[in-house]
């Protein structure tokens, strides 16, 4: 069995000696019932419920050290899981806005291509024009028509030469072809030119995320940690009061000796030993919470940041635009949470939690404002302990029930010889009385003229 109480504490090993001394006199003082169905770890340590008449108004703690507004874990944890989801969703944007401007530079440089190829175009075709270099039939150029494997001109037609009217309009359809072009590209400039604000702002967004849910998460340490110090505080004011009435008993064991005083330091050491080992168990019990809290906050984390991992990997292999989905491959350096110090430097102040329209630019969240005031006022204490072990508080417990019980033995076996005695004077009495009755009554009968 595991020592909880420290080397040596009979509550934590088989060989128990000592208690199962005291539970043989407790047998046979026949001490009251309320030692055989104990209490539970709250009602030993509720100075209302305990038998002992040593405890004063001062009251065992309760766990009522924590602030009036004091948040537990959760709250933090709430916060870390929100701001999860609100990174996915901007990665998400991300990679929809990218994929945008992806498609945007491919039209662009088409679009370019295209423009450039219609300008060479045109002065290709207006100096084929200006030479008369045409089909008179079909109305074709010579380029046009010898790029078809056809004969120019065609057969039965001339070569002509167009007047300066002709030459004017194929200028001027010519250029409407460039212009069209030219405003295509200017539109596609402009759609690049707007998308690129909204990545810049997803950008942004995404890196104050990552510090707030840095801020969440180390938070939600930081309160485990400052909950057990609370309850280590609790543990160490309950241990005094405790050792303190553990002293009181040993105090009267040494002077007691009348059977009731002998019998009440027995209950007392039994309330008080139990009170102890119970207060004990729940200090383990406090730290094995705060331990599996700790665990639990860093599995949690682990898979918060393979979430956002996976979906960044995902939305950044189907990214076309140049230079954009770098980012995205880096995105979770930025997740690894904070050392546990005794405070935490919030992060994240300007996170949207998944917006990032230029109109909300510079938004403050009232939530998001709360929340890295309580992560910056955290201040977290160090858990106290207490300057003796259980084992020792009941090894001073035990030696004093060692010096209690052979005289309490004594004072029963005086007291059993003293009961005895009385009883054989009382039927030694008794018979005396009746043996005089009888002599009485045998003397009347023989006294003459006193019976018929």
């Amino acid at each position: 069995m595991d020592d909880r109480h420290g080397t040596g504490c009979p509550c934590c090993h088989e060989d128990r000696g000592s208690i199962d001394r005291r539970a043989v006199v407790a047998g046979l003082v026949a001490l009251p019932a309320m030692g055989a169905n104990l209490a539970s770890a709250q009602d030993l340590l509720d100075p209302t419920r305990l038998r002992s008449s040593r405890v004063g108004t001062e009251a065992l703690a309760t766990r009522s050290n924590r602030p009036p507004d004091w948040k537990g874990p959760e709250y933090a944890r709430d916060m870390a899981s929100s701001v999860t989801s609100a990174i996915l969703s901007l990665v998400r944007a991300y990679g929809a806005t990218a994929d945008q401007i992806g498609k945007l530079q491919t039209e662009e440089k088409q679009l370019t291509d295209k423009l450039n190829e219609a300008i060479r175009n045109k002065e290709a075709i207006l100096d084929e024009y200006r030479q008369g270099l045409f089909c008179s039939g079909c109305g074709r150029t010579k380029s046009d028509i010898i790029s078809k494997g056809e004969q120019f001109p065609h057969s039965g037609q001339s070569i002509i030469k167009p007047t300066p009217e002709q030459i004017a309009a194929k200028e001027r359809e010519l250029q409407q072809g460039i212009d069209r072009l030219a405003q295509q590209l200017r539109d596609a400039k402009a759609k690049l030119a707007k998308l690129s604000p909204d990545i810049d702002a997803i950008r942004s967004q995404l890196f104050e995320g990552m510090g707030l849910w840095r801020t969440a998460t180390s938070m939600e340490r930081g309160i485990i940690r400052q909950e057990f110090a609370f309850d280590a505080q609790d543990y160490v004011q309950q241990r005094t009061v405790i050792s303190r009435q553990i002293d009181a008993v040993i105090k009267d064991a040494g002077t007691a000796q009348t059977i009731p005083a002998l019998q009440a330091c027995i209950a007392d050491a039994r309330t008080w030993s139990d009170a102890l080992a119970k207060c004990e168990d729940r200090h383990a019990d406090d730290r094995a919470r705060m331990a599996t809290g700790l665990t639990n906050n860093d599995n949690t984390a682990q898979r918060q940041t393979a979430s956002v991992q996976s979906t960044a990997n995902e939305v950044a292999s189907r990214i076309t635009a140049f230079g954009l989905a770098g980012y995205l491959n880096i995105l979770t350096t930025l997740m690894g949470r904070g050392s546990d110090g005794p405070s935490i430097a919030g992060a994240g102040y300007t996170f949207r939690m998944g917006k990032y329209d230029a109109a909300g630019f510079g938004e403050i969240l009232p939530r998001v404002a709360e929340f890295i005031a309580r992560a910056s006022s955290l201040i977290i204490g160090t858990a106290p302990g207490y300057n003796s072990s259980a084992s020792q508080e009941l090894a001073k417990l035990d030696r004093a029930l060692a010096q209690v019980e052979p005289r309490l033995a004594a004072a029963l076996e005086l007291k059993r010889q003293q009961e005895a005695a009385a009883a054989l004077e009382r039927q030694q009495e008794e018979a005396r009385r009746q043996a005089e009755a009888q002599a009485r009554e045998q003397q009347l009968a023989n006294t003459p003229g006193s019976g018929s």
